[in-house]
C-alpha cells in the first residue's frame, strides 16, 4: 500500500477504465425487458456480482417461469450494491496514511446512512431482507457486518453491537438512547449520528494541504443535503424555533440556520422548493420530497465526479472516480427498475446523470 498520490491515482484510472462506456449504458437502456438488461449488464465488469447476487435469490427469478418483478429487480439490485462494496473495498485497500484517512471521511458516509437505515428498520419494525434492501455497504461496515446489525432485537442492540466492533459511531448512538426510549423519536438517533459525522469529519480535515481542503468543501455539501432533508421532514411537524434550530446541523455552505427555518416552516413542498438557495444546482424539478433529496444526492455525485478532471497528482482523481463510480451504480439502478416497471426508454433516458 501507498499513501503516494502519483501510484494511488495510477491505479484508480485503471479501475477507470472499467467502468462502463456511454455507449454500452444506452446499449442497456435500450433493451427491451429487464431480462434482456440483465443479460446485458452480465456480460461486463458486473458479471460476478450478479451471478453472486442470483445464486442467493429464491426461485423464481430473471429467465424462469412468470415476469421478471421483484425477484429478479431485487437480485440485480443485489448485485449492483456488491459491485459498489467491492469498488470501495479495493479504493480503500492501497489507499492508506493520510490519502486513506481522507477518502474514510467520504466512505464513512456510507457507514452513517446503513446505521441509520438499521435503526429506522428497527423502529418501524421491518423484516431483516426489507432493512438490508435499503442499505449499500460502501465504507467501513462490510456486508456481513451490516446484516448483523438487521438481526438485532432493537436500538440498544444496534449500539451494543458497534461498540464491540469499537466502531466510532457507538458512542453516539448510546448517549442518544435514553432520549429516543423517552420520546420514541427516531430523530433523535440520527441527528446524534449526523452531528457526530459532521463533527468527525471536520476535526479530520482542519487542517493540511489542499487534498485535506477539497474534502473539507466536499464534507461541507453533505452537510448541506443532510440539512435540507432534514427540514423536508420537519415541515410536517408543528415545532417550536428553538427546537427546530436543535435539528439543524451547522458547517455547511448554502442550507444556513435562517434557510433551515425558513424550509422546515414551509405551508408547501412547492414553496420549501421555492425557498431553497439556488447555489445548490438542482437539475431537475423533483415532484416530492424524496425525489428532491435523490436529485440532490445525485447533483452532489457529479460534483465529486467532475473531481476527476482535476490534479492528476492529488486527491482530486480517487474522489472523482467514487463520484463517478456512484453515478454509474445509480444509472443502472434507474434503469433497472424503469426495465422492471414498463417505462419507456425516453421516460428513462431523461431521468439519467451523466458526467
Amino acid at each position: 500500500m501507498s499513501s503516494d498520490y502519483g501510484y494511488i491515482n495510477a491505479r484508480v484510472r485503471a479501475m477507470k477504465s472499467r467502468l462502463l462506456s456511454r455507449e454500452t449504458l444506452y446499449e442497456l437502456l435500450a433493451a427491451r425487458d429487464l431480462t434482456a438488461f440483465a443479460d446485458t449488464l452480465g456480460s461486463t465488469d458486473f458479471s460476478k456480482d450478479l451471478g453472486e447476487a442470483f445464486s442467493r435469490a429464491p426461485r423464481p427469478a430473471l429467465g424462469l417461469s412468470g415476469p421478471p418483478g421483484p425477484l429478479g429487480l431485487s437480485a440485480v439490485e443485489e448485485g449492483l450494491r456488491r459491485n459498489l462494496c467491492r469498488t470501495s473495498a479495493k479504493l480503500l485497500s492501497f489507499s492508506d496514511g493520510r490519502a486513506g484517512e481522507l477518502l474514510g471521511v467520504i466512505l464513512e458516509r456510507w457507514d452513517l446512512e446503513n446505521i441509520k437505515a438499521v435503526l429506522r428498520g428497527k423502529h418501524t419494525r421491518l423484516s431483516k431482507s426489507d432493512i438490508l434492501s435499503g442499505v449499500v455497504p460502501a465504507g467501513r461496515l462490510d456486508e456481513a457486518r451490516i446484516s448483523e446489525l438487521a438481526e438485532a432485537e432493537d436500538a440498544k442492540a444496534v449500539a451494543d453491537m458497534l461498540a464491540t466492533w469499537r466502531s466510532p459511531f457507538a458512542r453516539p448512538l448510546t448517549k442518544a438512547l435514553s432520549a429516543y426510549a423517552q420520546e420514541n423519536s427516531l430523530a433523535n438517533l440520527e441527528l446524534a449520528l449526523d452531528r457526530f459525522y459532521v463533527s468527525a469529519g471536520l476535526e479530520t480535515v482542519k487542517k493540511g494541504d489542499r487534498n485535506a481542503a477539497k474534502i473539507r468543501g466536499i464534507l461541507k455539501g453533505q452537510i448541506d443535503v443532510l440539512n435540507l432533508g432534514t427540514a423536508l421532514r420537519l415541515r410536517r411537524e408543528a415545532l417550536e424555533e428553538g427546537l427546530l434550530v436543535s435539528f439543524w446541523v451547522p458547517g455547511g455552505e448554502k442550507i444556513l440556520e435562517r434557510h433551515f427555518l425558513a424550509l422546515a416552516r414551509a405551508e408547501s413542498f412547492i414553496q420549501a422548493l421555492a425557498l431553497a438557495p439556488s447555489s445548490l444546482h438542482i437539475p431537475e424539478k423533483p415532484e416530492d420530497e424524496a425525489a428532491f433529496e435523490r436529485a440532490l444526492s445525485r447533483a452532489f455525485a457529479l460534483r465529486c465526479a467532475r473531481l476527476y478532471r482535476g490534479d492528476p497528482l492529488a486527491i482530486d482523481i480517487p474522489v472523482g472516480y467514487l463520484g463517478m463510480k456512484t453515478l454509474e451504480v445509480a444509472n443502472l439502478r434507474l434503469i433497472a427498475r424503469g426495465k422492471a416497471y414498463g417505462l419507456s426508454q425516453a421516460e428513462l433516458e431523461v431521468e439519467l446523470l451523466l458526467v
